[in-house]
Protein backbone atom coordinates (compact mmCIF):
# COMPACT_ATOMS: atom_id res chain seq x y z
CA UNK A 1 0.00 0.00 0.00
CA UNK A 2 1.56 3.57 -0.24
CA UNK A 3 2.80 5.48 2.05
CA UNK A 4 0.14 8.11 3.44
CA UNK A 5 0.29 11.06 1.46
CA UNK A 6 1.33 9.58 -1.06
CA UNK A 7 -0.62 10.32 -4.48
CA UNK A 8 -2.92 7.06 -6.05
CA UNK A 9 -4.48 6.45 -8.92
CA UNK A 10 -7.87 6.17 -8.74
CA UNK A 11 -11.00 5.79 -11.12
CA UNK A 12 -14.04 6.86 -10.21
CA UNK A 13 -17.82 5.82 -12.23
CA UNK A 14 -19.95 8.84 -13.05
CA UNK A 15 -23.69 8.42 -13.96
CA UNK A 16 -26.86 10.19 -14.53
CA UNK A 17 -30.34 10.13 -15.41
CA UNK A 18 -32.27 13.32 -14.87
CA UNK A 19 -32.02 16.53 -16.37
CA UNK A 20 -29.11 17.81 -18.22
CA UNK A 21 -27.03 14.11 -18.02
CA UNK A 22 -24.33 15.37 -19.38
CA UNK A 23 -24.17 18.62 -17.93
CA UNK A 24 -24.33 16.88 -14.73
CA UNK A 25 -21.43 14.74 -14.94
CA UNK A 26 -18.84 17.74 -16.54
CA UNK A 27 -20.14 19.75 -13.34
CA UNK A 28 -19.05 17.03 -10.90
CA UNK A 29 -15.65 16.48 -13.12
CA UNK A 30 -15.22 20.50 -12.52
CA UNK A 31 -16.07 20.42 -8.70
CA UNK A 32 -13.87 17.14 -8.29
CA UNK A 33 -11.03 18.69 -10.25
CA UNK A 34 -10.77 21.95 -7.83
CA UNK A 35 -10.19 19.91 -4.98
CA UNK A 36 -6.66 19.98 -2.92
CA UNK A 37 -5.49 16.88 -3.55
CA UNK A 38 -6.91 15.40 -6.76
CA UNK A 39 -5.49 16.13 -9.81
CA UNK A 40 -8.02 15.10 -12.93
CA UNK A 41 -5.87 12.59 -15.19
CA UNK A 42 -8.32 12.06 -18.00
CA UNK A 43 -12.40 11.57 -18.50
CA UNK A 44 -13.56 8.78 -21.05
CA UNK A 45 -16.12 9.35 -23.85
CA UNK A 46 -19.88 9.58 -22.55
CA UNK A 47 -22.23 6.51 -22.99
CA UNK A 48 -26.11 6.23 -23.30
CA UNK A 49 -27.26 3.23 -21.13
CA UNK A 50 -30.77 1.69 -20.10
CA UNK A 51 -30.75 1.03 -16.30
CA UNK A 52 -29.30 -1.87 -14.73
CA UNK A 53 -30.35 -3.11 -11.46
CA UNK A 54 -32.83 -0.72 -10.73
CA UNK A 55 -36.38 0.31 -12.55
CA UNK A 56 -36.63 3.45 -14.82
CA UNK A 57 -37.85 4.73 -17.84
CA UNK A 58 -34.79 7.67 -17.80
CA UNK A 59 -31.71 6.53 -19.63
CA UNK A 60 -28.28 6.96 -18.16
CA UNK A 61 -24.89 8.73 -19.32
CA UNK A 62 -22.37 7.11 -17.63
CA UNK A 63 -18.76 7.78 -17.92
CA UNK A 64 -15.47 7.16 -15.84
CA UNK A 65 -13.27 9.57 -14.38
CA UNK A 66 -9.35 8.94 -14.05
CA UNK A 67 -7.69 11.13 -11.19
CA UNK A 68 -4.43 10.95 -8.95
CA UNK A 69 -5.46 11.80 -5.31
CA UNK A 70 -3.49 11.81 -1.97
CA UNK A 71 -7.29 11.65 -0.11
CA UNK A 72 -7.74 8.56 1.43
CA UNK A 73 -11.04 6.28 0.29
CA UNK A 74 -13.07 7.58 3.42
CA UNK A 75 -12.61 11.15 3.12
CA UNK A 76 -12.68 10.85 -0.93
CA UNK A 77 -16.09 9.29 -0.65
CA UNK A 78 -17.55 12.00 1.92
CA UNK A 79 -16.59 14.66 -0.72
CA UNK A 80 -18.01 12.76 -3.69
CA UNK A 81 -21.18 12.53 -1.52
CA UNK A 82 -21.34 15.55 -0.73
CA UNK A 83 -20.85 16.90 -4.58
CA UNK A 84 -23.96 14.36 -5.41
CA UNK A 85 -26.09 15.88 -2.76
CA UNK A 86 -24.93 19.54 -3.63
CA UNK A 87 -26.24 18.65 -7.14
CA UNK A 88 -29.74 17.33 -6.02
CA UNK A 89 -28.92 13.95 -5.13
CA UNK A 90 -31.81 12.39 -2.52
CA UNK A 91 -30.83 8.83 -1.91
CA UNK A 92 -34.90 8.83 -0.50
CA UNK A 93 -36.34 10.24 -3.71
CA UNK A 94 -36.00 6.39 -5.39
CA UNK A 95 -33.71 4.87 -7.69
CA UNK A 96 -32.93 7.82 -10.55
CA UNK A 97 -30.73 10.32 -10.09
CA UNK A 98 -29.14 13.34 -11.23
CA UNK A 99 -25.51 11.84 -10.48
CA UNK A 100 -24.06 9.26 -8.73
CA UNK A 101 -20.46 8.76 -8.33
CA UNK A 102 -18.70 5.88 -7.66
CA UNK A 103 -15.13 4.89 -6.47
CA UNK A 104 -14.56 1.99 -8.45
CA UNK A 105 -10.62 1.12 -7.48
CA UNK A 106 -7.80 3.11 -5.71
CA UNK A 107 -4.84 1.59 -6.33
CA UNK A 108 -2.79 0.27 -3.75
CA UNK A 109 -6.10 -0.13 -1.67
CA UNK A 110 -8.45 -2.94 -0.76
CA UNK A 111 -11.51 -2.20 1.31
CA UNK A 112 -13.65 -4.86 2.87
CA UNK A 113 -17.09 -3.72 3.96
CA UNK A 114 -20.71 -4.61 3.38
CA UNK A 115 -22.45 -2.91 0.35
CA UNK A 116 -25.52 -4.05 2.53
CA UNK A 117 -24.59 -2.04 4.91
CA UNK A 118 -23.36 1.04 3.45
CA UNK A 119 -20.16 0.47 4.03
CA UNK A 120 -17.51 1.27 1.27
CA UNK A 121 -15.64 -1.71 -0.69
CA UNK A 122 -12.56 -1.28 -2.42
CA UNK A 123 -12.44 -2.29 -5.69
CA UNK A 124 -16.06 -1.63 -6.26
CA UNK A 125 -17.38 -5.43 -6.02
CA UNK A 126 -20.15 -5.17 -9.00
CA UNK A 127 -17.76 -2.96 -11.29
CA UNK A 128 -15.96 -6.02 -12.92
CA UNK A 129 -19.82 -7.30 -13.78
CA UNK A 130 -21.27 -4.51 -15.44
CA UNK A 131 -20.95 -3.36 -19.43
CA UNK A 132 -21.75 0.10 -18.32
CA UNK A 133 -18.64 0.78 -16.00
CA UNK A 134 -16.50 -1.47 -18.10
CA UNK A 135 -16.79 0.24 -21.18
CA UNK A 136 -15.56 3.94 -20.44
CA UNK A 137 -13.11 2.29 -17.95
CA UNK A 138 -11.45 0.04 -20.75
CA UNK A 139 -11.42 3.22 -22.93
CA UNK A 140 -9.22 4.92 -20.25
CA UNK A 141 -7.39 1.66 -18.66
CA UNK A 142 -7.64 -1.18 -20.17
CA UNK A 143 -4.13 -2.78 -19.34
CA UNK A 144 -4.74 -2.05 -15.40
CA UNK A 145 -4.47 -5.04 -13.22
CA UNK A 146 -6.88 -5.53 -10.42
CA UNK A 147 -5.62 -8.08 -8.01
CA UNK A 148 -9.06 -9.22 -6.13
CA UNK A 149 -10.25 -9.66 -10.13
CA UNK A 150 -6.57 -11.62 -11.11
CA UNK A 151 -7.33 -9.95 -14.57
CA UNK A 152 -7.01 -6.24 -16.66
CA UNK A 153 -9.94 -4.06 -16.98
CA UNK A 154 -9.99 -5.30 -20.54
CA UNK A 155 -9.90 -8.80 -19.86
CA UNK A 156 -12.76 -8.54 -17.73
CA UNK A 157 -14.68 -6.28 -20.48
CA UNK A 158 -13.57 -9.18 -22.66
CA UNK A 159 -15.10 -11.52 -20.37
CA UNK A 160 -18.82 -9.91 -20.55
CA UNK A 161 -21.80 -12.01 -22.12
CA UNK A 162 -23.10 -8.97 -23.33
CA UNK A 163 -22.70 -5.40 -23.22
CA UNK A 164 -25.82 -4.26 -22.96
CA UNK A 165 -27.32 -1.92 -21.33
CA UNK A 166 -24.47 0.21 -23.17
CA UNK A 167 -26.97 1.59 -25.61
CA UNK A 168 -24.37 4.09 -27.87
CA UNK A 169 -20.97 6.41 -27.12
CA UNK A 170 -21.99 10.09 -26.85
CA UNK A 171 -19.87 13.02 -27.56
CA UNK A 172 -19.45 15.10 -24.13
CA UNK A 173 -19.47 18.74 -26.21
CA UNK A 174 -23.04 18.42 -27.76
CA UNK A 175 -25.64 18.80 -24.71
CA UNK A 176 -29.38 18.23 -26.20
CA UNK A 177 -30.59 15.48 -24.35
Amino acid sequence: MPERGTSRRTFIGLGSNLGTRRANCLEAVRRISRKDGIQVVALSSAYETEPQDIVSENIFINAVLEMRTVLEPGPLLNFLLEIEGQMGRDRNMGPDRTLDLDILFMEGVTVSGSREEGSLVLPHPRAGKRAFVLVPWAELAPDLFVESWGKTVGQMLDGLESLHPVLRKLPWQRFEE
